[in-house]
């Protein structure tokens, strides 16, 4: 903006501040990148780096010895007591819906197949973190019918807030 009523000081203070904006906005790309750089070494270096499939589940410590357990079913383990391989994936739970006759003790065997997950059922104390390759173990006996929830309280990703699944507790058959 060249103005006839410019002196040499006005020309010198706007080539002094052109240059002082430079250097600053380089100063802040440079450390902004620094910033990212280092966020990503240290994810990777405390996390490891999630690229690609996963192969189909890790292997469960409950597994017996050469087979993987049975994702996706309510497998009964005794009277009135079952069991649950949860999956959590980017973003959904499976299996999810699950259908529990009431009274029943369910043992949850909790896992994720890509990052860090946060498997909650509302209305009960069940809070586990879902870790990739390890497996969260919790038992629970639902003694009123109902749907329960399934949420993720772990900021896993764009879509965590619709990570959600339901559990129906079927009532009990009349004697």
């Amino acid at each position: 903006m060249s103005d006839s009523f410019e002196t040499p000081l006005d020309r010198a203070f706007r080539h002094t501040a052109e240059r002082h904006e430079r250097v600053w906005l380089f100063m802040s790309v440079v450390m902004l990148t620094l910033f990212m750089l280092g966020s990503l070494f240290f994810v990777v270096q405390d996390y490891g780096l999630v690229v690609g499939a996963v192969s189909e589940f890790p292997a469960q410590d409950n597994a017996p010895a050469g087979r993987l357990p049975t994702y996706g079913k309510v497998i009964q383990t005794g009277p009135k007591a079952y069991a649950v391989h949860m999956i959590g994936h980017v973003w959904a739970w499976a299996p999810s819906p699950l259908h529990i006759p009431q009274g029943a003790a369910v043992t949850f065997y909790v896992t994720s197949a890509d990052v860090l997950h946060g498997f909650e059922i509302q209305g009960t104390p069940i809070n586990v973190t879902a870790v990739p390759g390890m497996t969260g173990k919790v038992t629970y006996t639902f003694r009123r019918p109902g749907s329960y929830h399934i949420i993720c309280n772990e900021y896993c990703g764009l879509e965590h807030q619709a990570m959600t699944g339901v559990i129906i507790v079927d009532p009990e058959a009349p004697s």
